[in-house]
């Protein structure tokens, strides 16, 4: 069963049960249970899921806002013009994906542009903090378009959250006749706040995440030029071999100073040419020999692999054979051959770590390891080991989707602030320029621009989403 499938399945099977439960409730309980959604702000619908509250209209009191008018002003005007800056780059960026993701000889497109689906091309250990993430970043977004409103008097008729499929989300709900009677620059502050507070989090979160060796050095944090095994899976093939602590220092005479280099060293396995081999001449053969013959189709051994070189194959114990000389030919050799894992079942890789057992092999892809060992840059012996690694996670998803929630929205497209922020910015540049221009022409422009970018915007999500469904099918 393919992935995409398996996410149908799973999103279909959720609001079946939310709306079994809420029309059963509705049956059993009726006029009840409808007073308290209606109470409650709760609106249940097809696949959506909504609050509403007006529980924090009052936080944006008009004592705080005007205690700090001017420089809350100043604040959302440098928003207002980066939010110009933001609407015309954003509609080159997708004009530049769109035309980037048809160039045959360019082989990662889709990474211009990824969705990223919860249990598809995103680990499920990693689903509840990149929605968390998500939804902190909706909100700080949304925040930023309350305030701005308060600044120039227009006053918020409530606040809340809600789940579109998978995806959680926040919103606000402001006046819209208060907002009409606004100017097309006071309009232009609100519509670009929500843009200019994604990008503000986005360099905060970016700050941290740089700054994170010199913060966790004092938290009593080391870095080595090694990474530390923070926790091994129940079913990796190295479970009992490799535990919580250990420090690996290599793959196969690949040093392993990150854990970038860890990805590296693991995926550069997969290149036979770089695939190293050992000296072994008859004596040190008949020394390390096994008893069974690994190298037949089908037989295999716990502690013995099959080896080739130039003068034939040999089942030998492999643990002493890795400890003779390394060896790319035979010419690197003074006596025998240069022999080479010859594994039926993946590649043979030699992890050098701090156990007791100072390396350990494996035999299969490398990818296992890959996904099936997690690990940090740090190292602590008083705090907990993998506070590094969540740290830099939720900063890493807050730097990502910060980001794109602020190309996202700035897109001139319809129902997105873009679309009232290129409504404001036309209207205020006409205005400065002096010349009497029609309000019909303004708004042909206007939609004119708008249909383009949702076409694009349609088109590039469109094949972002082909792409991973073609290569999670």
């Amino acid at each position: 069963m393919s992935q995409i499938f398996q996410l149908i399945l799973r999103v279909s099977s959720f609001w079946f049960l939310v709306n079994f439960i809420h029309i059963l409730l509705t049956k059993l309980l009726g006029e009840k249970y409808n007073f308290y959604l209606s109470r409650n702000g709760i609106f249940v619908k097809f696949v959506q899921l909504q609050w509403h509250t007006k529980r924090f209209n009052s936080t944006l009191s008009q004592g705080f806002v005007w205690r700090y008018s001017s420089k809350i002003a100043l604040w959302f005007t440098c928003g207002a013009y980066f939010g110009i800056i933001a609407m015309f780059s954003s509609i080159l960026i997708l004009m530049y994906t769109f035309i980037y993701s048809f160039v045959k000889e360019s082989e990662d497109s889709s990474k211009i542009l990824t969705p990223v689906v919860p249990g598809v091309n995103l680990p499920n250990s990693q689903i509840i903090p990149y929605l968390l993430t998500l939804l902190i970043s909706g909100i700080f977004h949304e925040y930023g378009h309350a305030l701005a409103a308060a600044r120039e008097g227009v006053s918020m008729y409530g606040s809340g959250l809600f789940m579109f499929l998978i995806y959680p989300a926040a919103f606000v709900d402001l006046n819209t006749e208060a907002l009409k009677r606004c100017d097309a620059f006071q309009r232009l502050r609100i519509f670009c706040a929500g843009v200019w507070h994604n990008c503000i989090m986005m360099v905060g979160a970016y700050v941290i995440w740089t700054s994170l060796p010199f913060t966790l050095f004092f938290l009593g944090y080391t870095k080595e030029h090694a990474v530390t095994v923070t926790s091994v899976d129940p079913g990796s093939a190295l479970f009992n071999q490799i535990y919580s602590g250990t420090k690996i220092y290599s793959v196969n005479d690949c040093p392993v100073i990150d854990k970038v280099s860890w990805g590296q060293c693991l995926w550069s396995s997969y290149d036979k040419t770089l695939l190293k081999g050992n000296c072994l001449d008859e004596s040190i053969i008949s020394e390390l020999k096994s008893n069974t013959d690994c190298c037949k189709e089908g037989v295999t051994s716990p502690k013995s692999i099959c080896f080739n070189s130039t003068a034939g194959t040999q089942c030998v114990y492999a643990r002493r054979t890795l400890d003779q000389l390394n060896c790319t030919s035979d010419r690197d050799c003074s006596v025998g051959h240069c022999y080479r894992p010859h594994s039926k079942e993946g590649f043979l890789l030699q992890l050098v770590h701090s156990s007791s057992d100072d390396t350990a092999l494996f035999i299969g892809d490398p990818s296992h390891l890959y996904y099936t060992i997690h690990l940090s840059d740090y190292s602590s012996k008083w705090f907990w080991s993998q506070l590094p690694n969540c740290i830099e996670m939720f900063m890493i998803y807050i730097v990502s989707l910060s980001g794109a929630l602020a190309i996202f929205n700035a897109v001139p497209a319809f129902y997105l602030d873009g679309q009232h922020m290129l409504d404001a910015f036309l209207e205020f540049i006409i205005g400065q320029s002096g010349r009497r221009v029609s309000a019909g022409l303004i708004s042909n422009l206007s939609f004119v621009i708008q249909l383009f970018s949702t076409v694009l915007i349609a088109v590039n999500v469109l094949n972002a989403f082909v792409s991973v469904c073609v290569m999670y099918k």
